[in-house]
């Protein structure tokens, strides 16, 4: 029982809101494409479309888990290789100040994404802080994330 005692309830708690909060916004989102019946002007059955919105939303779910719980050394190894060129460092100046933009310019919307990075990162360093391995510690996010996004989506179709 020392175990339970140790698990960081706290931080856990605020990545299943964050998560809960994004999949009720997702959800009030999705229900448009999925009355229009149209998802990228491609006419396409309801159960279809519900099934690619969900699974986006999903993917997109974990794949930020993912982004957050692999070790550093991993996604380095091609960014070095990358910056040792002078033109490829200037490159990668010009595409930094373009992302920047678009953030700035899209800033409501990238509030929202850095809500879920920030969430994802404080869950992941109170698991690491616990001594979990780094494959454990994915589950465990990904489980969490995957729970609060589901809540939020089913609380938007159960309330609305």
């Amino acid at each position: 029982m020392l175990w339970f005692k140790k698990i960081p309830w706290l931080s856990l708690s605020i990545l299943i809101i964050a998560y809960g909060a994004f999949g009720w916004i997702y959800a009030s989102w999705a229900v448009k494409f999925i009355d229009q019946g149209k998802l990228f002007y491609w006419v396409l059955e309801k159960n279809i479309i519900t099934t690619l919105i969900y699974g986006l939303g999903i993917g997109g779910i974990l794949l930020i888990a993912l982004a957050f719980t692999t070790p550093i050394a991993l996604m380095t190894i091609g960014v070095g290789k990358w910056l040792k060129s002078d033109s490829a460092a200037f490159m990668s100046i010009i595409l930094g100040a373009m992302a920047f933009a678009l953030i700035i310019q899209w800033l409501d919307l990238f509030a929202k994404f850095f809500v879920l990075l920030a969430s994802a990162m404080l869950a992941r360093l109170d698991l690491r802080t616990l001594g979990l391995n780094t494959w454990i510690s994915l589950l465990t996010i990904g489980c969490f994330c995957s729970l609060g996004f589901g809540s939020g989506i089913l609380a938007y179709i159960f309330y609305s």
